[in-house]
């Protein structure tokens, strides 16, 4: 057998031991830009990303979260900063995508699918299309101390931003995860610490992701 032949006869065992899944499977990259690599929201992030990805596997949808990219004090902080509170003073006041609000160039040159940002102000958080790459922009307030339980509330408020970015709107009123305006979050009482889903959450993710 010629070197060639036994070469081809490895790519297709190969392919053929590769689950079918993993073939099928979409990955959405996620680029977190933080001041500190230590920071305590870096975990929130992560934490979310594993319920997401544990969600969309048990609805049987092949998209996925990646691991997180984490960007540290990059070139231009301080100006996606700054797009960051324009967006939430006036992001329900502003058009989106090419004839909204630019972001500065040192956004779009992280590239990936979303980028999050974790602010250092208390900022309103929220998830801001954008038109190419990436598709998304994420803000997430500065983590407030003296607010109870404010560790399980900013990974829900993590978790929400991230299902705007998978196709999710809001839920009017109650305290599911995609509850907005929220009358109350009261995560602490739940044995997972996660808000839930509505089924109507469930089935637009289907609608949205579903393999065809």
């Amino acid at each position: 057998m010629s070197l060639a032949h036994l070469g081809r006869l490895l790519i297709v065992i190969l392919g053929l031991s590769s689950p079918v899944g993993a073939q099928n499977r979409s990955e959405r990259q996620i680029i977190v830009i933080v001041a500190d690599e230590g920071d305590p929201r870096v975990g929130y992030v992560r934490d979310a990303i594993m319920f997401w990805n544990r969600t969309l596997a048990d609805l049987g949808l092949s998209v996925r979260l990646s691991e997180v990219e984490l960007a540290v004090a990059p070139r231009g902080h301080r100006s996606i900063e700054t797009f960051a509170r324009f967006v939430s003073q006036r992001g329900g006041r502003v058009p989106k995508g090419v004839s909204g609000p630019q972001p500065p160039l040192e956004l779009r040159e992280l590239g990936g699918d979303v980028v999050m940002l974790l602010s250092v102000q208390p900022l309103l958080p929220f998830a801001w299309p954008l038109v190419g790459s990436p598709g998304y922009f994420v803000a997430i307030r500065s983590v407030q101390a003296r607010r109870p339980n404010d560790n399980e509330v900013l990974r829900n408020v993590i978790a929400h931003e991230l299902g705007h970015t998978l196709g999710l709107i809001h839920n009017r009123g109650g305290a599911s995860l995609m509850c907005g305006p929220c009358s109350a979050l009261a995560v602490g009482s739940r044995p997972d610490g996660w808000l839930s889903l509505t089924d109507r959450d469930r089935s637009r993710l289907r609608q949205f992701h579903s393999s065809r």
